[in-house]
């Protein structure tokens, strides 16, 4: 890789690659010779990316990609097998949680560059949004395995697709291709495979030039409408809204509608 003065890459962690382009943090699994299948260090190297680039105030957007040929092929069954799994985590190894996604206020992209089964599809299910290349498939492969979803997908598929397409895709553990997770909205956007990352990398950009405090309430007001009523988020609106009208990057948004200019916006 060669970074400019804009890009940075952490080499801290065994099995995923962080990069830092201008300010959008790009985290890739990088266990290609396993289809980048997670285990423990992976499990614990994607909490704490996650963790850095929630904490780093110059990163405003994430992107999760896969190295080689797939996106993540689920859990690494021979280290599952082996009993090394319940060891390491019995011996206190952090896991990863759907709150180190839905509890990160900034926005995270899955760019899903092949196989995504297992774990993998439920990762791509605790990001925001979801652009997979051509080459991509999907799959609830947890049955195959005697086992039902991880990451909250029993809770989170049917809120995306109904509760019928999930039970099919749960109970089954059909795999489905890029096409057909178009159709039924598993995904955002479908693009030929060499077009995945640009595509992504300049939405991810646009998002980054976008007010941070807003962003980051819109993500978690959307999150509490999973829990609350109606009327409850008529109420969030309104708090969340008097802090985004509080804020410098309303009144630079404001002044820059005027000037008719891009805004600049601070986190502020």
């Amino acid at each position: 890789f060669y970074f400019n003065e804009l890009e940075y890459m952490s080499p801290e962690y065994e099995t995923i690659l962080y990069e830092k382009k201008d300010k959008v943090a790009v985290i890739t699994l990088n266990r290609p010779e396993r289809m980048n299948a997670i285990n423990v260090q992976m499990n614990a190297d994607l909490k704490n990316s996650l963790k850095e680039a929630k904490e780093d105030s110059d990163v405003r957007a994430i992107v999760i990609t896969g190295a080689g040929k797939a996106f993540c092929a689920g859990a690494d069954v021979q280290e599952f097998a082996s009993g090394k799994f319940r060891e390491k985590v019995a011996g206190g190894r952090p896991i990863i949680h759907p709150y180190d996604f839905f509890r990160l206020y900034k926005p995270i992209i899955a760019a899903v560059n092949g196989v995504a089964v297992g774990f993998g599809t439920n990762l791509t299910l605790s990001c925001d949004i979801i652009y997979a290349s051509e080459k991509a498939s999907f799959g609830e492969f947890f049955i195959r395995m005697g086992l039902i979803p991880d990451m909250n997908g029993s809770f989170l598929l049917p809120k995306f697709l109904g509760i019928h397409k999930a039970k099919e895709l749960i109970f089954s553990g059909k795999r489905i291709f890029a096409d057909e997770a178009f159709k039924i909205g598993l995904v955002n956007q479908v693009f030929p495979h060499e077009e995945l990352m640009p595509k992504t990398m300049e939405f991810a950009n646009n998002l980054a030039d976008q007010a941070p405090i807003a962003l980051a309430l819109s993500k978690e007001a959307i999150h509490k409408a999973y829990e609350k009523t109606f009327d409850e988020m008529l109420a969030v609106e309104r708090e969340f809204n008097a802090k985004c009208y509080a804020s410098e990057d309303h009144g630079e948004a404001a002044t820059a509608w005027v000037e008719k200019r891009k805004p600049v916006f601070k986190g502020k």
